[in-house]
């Protein structure tokens, strides 16, 4: 209200007042009359309140007007726009203007409609909080009742009482202040709401208002007032004295004890005659209101029972509830503590184990994480130079080959079949046995050639006697220059023919043909014309040589056994130096190379460290093998550390809140927190926490019509997680 009227006239081209109109009357009493008037400026309705000046400047409509606008701003007090005081025809009267409410007073609601449960809810924890805010500025009303209680609604309709008419209201001296009680009752006020210290006239306090709020609740609940007399035959003056002698008794009806929980205790910690044993402060009936006493004990048990986040869920409860609980936001500090201490030591005890199984990186990501919680932490400061001592010590550790090892594992059976040849029944046949070759001489053997046997030279074996042929034999005489002459043409071809070994298949020659290793379905033996041995010669049929001795390969297959083991155990390291000590012995087992791949695939090693395997019967070390970490691992390990550091910020800026209700502090580490997440593209679900909760928060106080402080912690929870919902409150609070 920027405008200032000079006169009456001005101000009634403004407003103009019909003082006729019946249905532009809202009310009137002692104080004068209340119109419902259209503002020809805004275009809008007000009421405006009109009071005679009698000379008393300290008991004017003025004076009430100056006291109301010294309160500051809250949703659940009315307030006045302006006031003048203009001269009429008649007399000097104060003009009053303040918004129009449709609804009216709660007098008016409760004679026109019965309050469900939620809006019964919502009216007394209003009209509690209005109380407070006066009273924390030093205002007794003394005047309260349902029709000093204007009602307003919010954007989705519930009602939101406002407290007005503080023509009674007196704000209390520092002296006063001082003392427990002091001397402000007059013996006025309506009689159905005068505390007993009223009608007494006796010192007050400023519970006076809670006995008046008591009684009013009574009303809302009921729909009649707890102290009542009989009006019929009666006169006003003994009604009165009925009333003030119930009152002083607080004879309260039999309809009090079937009113409910927690409205019941509300109203009888209110109507107590003794000033001193009454409720003293709103919040005590805020509490019960909202069921803070139980929430507080189910808390504690919680916590007591060392279920530390099960007991901050219920502690979170209550200050959603009661945003700046004392109890509440100290206990759950305590919590907070607990449940931080539990977690340091179930860390630092996983960390000492795996120091003393010598996992060092893991132990050290829990010791960095204890320090996270407490930088002082002195076993995991000591942990963690252990740890790095320990990885400096392990990368300078040189990594050796498997020596090999007996054991009880199941070799199969490898050496290849081959057949004997039939003997001829032509002639004797001479035994000869041929001496072993030695195990490092590789022999050579021929291929098999269109119509010609080759023979070949490789361990011999015995051949058992051969069958006595039925046909004639021929005379020594004559077997002996046969042998002689098919053996030398034998060995001039073996001599000019020589190959070697083709795709593992060892080809033996003999007068039967080819033979293959066992498994091959794609070649066959060739017999050829030549098969029938000279009279005399000496037949030597030789198996194929293994690759590996047996030595070799069992030395193989127990490296693959440790490999596999390690492998089942994530222990990628150890599982390669088994598969690299095995493929340096046999660069072609199918198994070893398979396993070492699948390895490779977690636990990568330099290309330039790969050395090609040795060939067989090399016996010098297998080279070493390296272990680096590959980029992907780092920017996994830097992911890593990021999410710990996220959640840590998250958990710092709840903290904030909680424990001292700062919210710079909480949002620059919120916004921290968010940097962090967007770079690395972590997980979020801490922070989606803080963003509802707070959320939360700015949407109940903006459902108040506290647009300021709806809008701080819409900025808090922007902090945190930048949406457009949050975006479209800020502006709208913005635009209030």
């Amino acid at each position: 209200m920027s405008q200032n009227f000079t006169s009456f006239q001005d101000f009634k081209q403004r407003y103009p007042i019909r003082p006729n109109d019946e249905g532009s009357l809202l009310g009137s009493g002692s104080y004068g009359r209340v119109f419902k008037v259209e503002d020809q400026v805004e275009t809008e309705w007000v009421a405006i309140k009109i009071s005679e000046f009698k000379g008393n400047d300290t008991k004017s409509l003025k004076a009430e007007v100056e006291l109301a606008q010294r309160v500051p701003r809250q949703t659940n007090i009315a307030r006045y726009d302006a006031c003048f005081r203009l001269e009429t025809d008649t007399s000097i009267s104060d003009f009053a203007i303040m918004k129009y409410y449709p609804d009216g007073n709660l007098a008016d609601l409760l004679r026109r409609e019965p309050l469900t449960p939620v809006q019964i809810y919502d009216i007394t924890k209003g009209i509690l909080l209005g109380l407070q805010h006066l009273h924390r500025n030093r205002i007794v009303h003394r005047d309260f009742k349902p029709a000093n209680i204007l009602i307003s609604r919010d954007n989705a309709g519930r009602f939101i009482p406002k407290i007005a008419d503080f023509g009674l209201s007196k704000l209390v001296s520092d002296d006063e202040l001082d003392s427990s009680d002091f001397d402000l009752s007059d013996g006025r006020g309506t009689p159905s709401y005068k505390a007993p210290e009223q009608i007494e006239g006796s010192r007050v306090s400023f519970n006076l208002d809670l006995w008046a709020f008591g009684v009013i609740l009574y009303e809302m609940l009921t729909g009649q007032k707890p102290f009542q007399a009989d009006t019929r035959n009666s006169s006003e003056q003994s009604i009165r004295r009925e009333i003030e002698k119930k009152i002083v008794s607080v004879e309260l009806p039999n309809q009090f004890e079937r009113i409910v929980e927690p409205y019941r205790t509300m109203i009888r910690r209110c109507l107590v005659r003794d000033i001193r044993e009454r409720v003293r402060k709103e919040d005590e009936l805020l509490d019960l209101l909202d069921n803070i006493p139980q929430l507080l004990t189910e808390a504690r048990k919680l916590r007591d029972a060392q279920l530390y986040e099960e007991s901050i869920k219920v502690y979170e409860q209550v200050l959603t509830k009661r945003e700046n609980h004392s109890q509440a936001t100290k206990e759950l500090a305590q919590c907070h503590s607990l449940l931080k201490t539990r977690q340091i030591n179930a860390l630092v005890d996983r960390a000492s184990a795996c120091v003393a199984a010598q996992q060092y990186e893991m132990a050290k990501a829990d010791f960095e994480h204890v320090l996270r919680l407490d930088p002082t932490h002195p076993i995991a400061a000591k942990g963690l130079t252990l740890c790095l001592d320990g990885l400096k010590a392990k990368a300078k550790e040189p990594i050796h080959t498997v020596s090999p090892e007996t054991t009880d594992v199941y070799l199969e059976e490898t050496d290849m079949y081959v057949p004997l040849a039939k003997p001829t029944p032509q002639a004797d046949v001479a035994i000869k046995e041929v001496p072993k070759s030695k195990p490092a001489t590789v022999p050579k053997t021929v291929m098999a050639n269109s119509g010609k046997a080759n023979p070949t030279i490789a361990k011999s074996l015995m051949v058992q006697q051969p069958v006595d042929s039925p046909v004639k034999r021929l005379p020594w005489q004559v077997i002996v220059p046969v042998v002689a002459i098919v053996g030398g043409t034998a060995w001039y071809f073996a001599s000019n023919n020589t190959s070697s070994v083709r795709d593992g298949k060892q080809v033996v020659g003999s007068t039967q043909g080819t033979t293959e290793p066992r498994g091959s379905e794609n070649e066959s033996s060739t017999p050829t014309e030549e098969a029938a041995p000279a009279p005399g010669a000496v037949i030597t049929v030789v198996p194929p040589q293994s690759k590996l001795t047996d030595a070799t390969a069992k030395r193989i297959d127990v490296a693959l056994v440790k490999a596999r083991r390690a492998y089942s155990q994530k222990d990628y390291k150890t599982a390669l130096e088994f598969l690299n000590s095995a493929n340096l012995l046999d660069p072609q087992r199918r198994d070893v190379i398979g396993l070492r791949n699948e390895v490779l695939k977690t636990f990568s090693v330099p290309a330039n460290l790969e050395k090609e395997p040795k060939t067989e019967g090399q016996d010098a070390p297998p080279e070493k093998v390296v272990t680096v970490d590959t980029e992907k691992e780092k920017r996994l390990k830097e992911q890593q550390e990021a999410q710990a550091k996220y959640d840590d910020l998250v958990e710092s800026g709840q903290k904030a809140i909680t424990n001292g209700n700062n919210k710079a502090k909480a949002m620059a580490d919120f916004s921290e927190a968010q940097t962090l997440a967007k770079k690395y593209g972590l997980s979020t679900e801490k922070g989606d926490a803080a963003y509802s909760q707070n959320m939360t928060r700015a949407n109940r106080i903006f459902d108040t019509d506290e647009f300021e402080g709806a809008k701080a912690w819409y900025l808090v929870a922007q902090s945190i997680k930048d949406t457009p919902e949050v975006r479209t409150k800020i502006k709208q609070c913005t635009n209030q």
